[in-house]
């Protein structure tokens, strides 16, 4: 017993990191960290569809466009029809400054999975915050109308609109989120909140 037990005190409690990977690593040029983690990331799973839109966002922000719209490539090759992972590449386009192609990507999500209501609502909030607010309403419009019992999409954009300082279009978008489920008491607990955060995220 006391042999094992030694055994287990001897045992490094972490795995060692990568060969390459240590403090000095990450000390580096931050455009070369992300490049980096992002290629390790893919080596480990290549076929994810959400996980290569989400590679494709840190290689855009490392400046690497070409390798970029290579993983956004792979991952609608992979899942065409999947509308968060449309929504994923439409805003890694806009996280990164590049409001044309975000919009179109956007747009390519309506069109692959016209349905996905959830991905609308979360392309209504990262539209708002990208100071779009008129697509922000188009989109969200659209997930309403798949789904106005909804309440925690309407919810999601009512913070959106509070977070931007629309206080006018959060107000119409509060009505909304009562309408859907009126004696919920999360809803209620959920406006609270919203108003209480000013809109942040929590």
């Amino acid at each position: 017993m006391r042999n094992f037990a030694f055994l287990l005190l001897a045992t490094p409690i972490f795995a060692q990191a990568p060969v390459g990977v240590d403090q000095a690593f990450f000390k580096s040029d931050p455009r070369a960290v992300m490049a980096s983690c992002a290629d390790r990331a893919r080596a480990i799973k290549p076929k994810d569809s959400r996980l290569l839109a989400e590679y494709g966002r840190a290689y855009l922000a490392s400046g690497n466009r070409p390798k970029a719209e290579d993983a956004f490539a792979a991952a609608i090759a992979n899942d065409a029809k999947d509308a968060e992972t449309h929504r994923l590449i439409a805003y890694a386009w806009l996280k990164n400054g590049f409001k044309p192609e975000a919009v179109a990507a956007f747009d390519k999500m309506v069109v692959s999975d016209p349905k996905g209501k959830n991905a609308f609502s979360k392309s209504a909030a990262n539209l708002m915050d990208a100071g779009m607010t008129d697509k922000a309403v188009e989109m969200m419009k659209r997930a309403w109308i798949l789904d106005p019992k909804d309440w925690q999409n309407c919810g999601d954009f009512t913070r959106a609109a509070v977070r931007n300082g629309k206080l006018d279009l959060a107000a119409e978008w509060a009505v909304k989120t009562v309408e859907a489920k009126p004696k919920e008491e999360r809803m209620w607990n959920e406006l609270a909140l919203i108003y209480a955060d000013g809109g942040a995220e929590h």
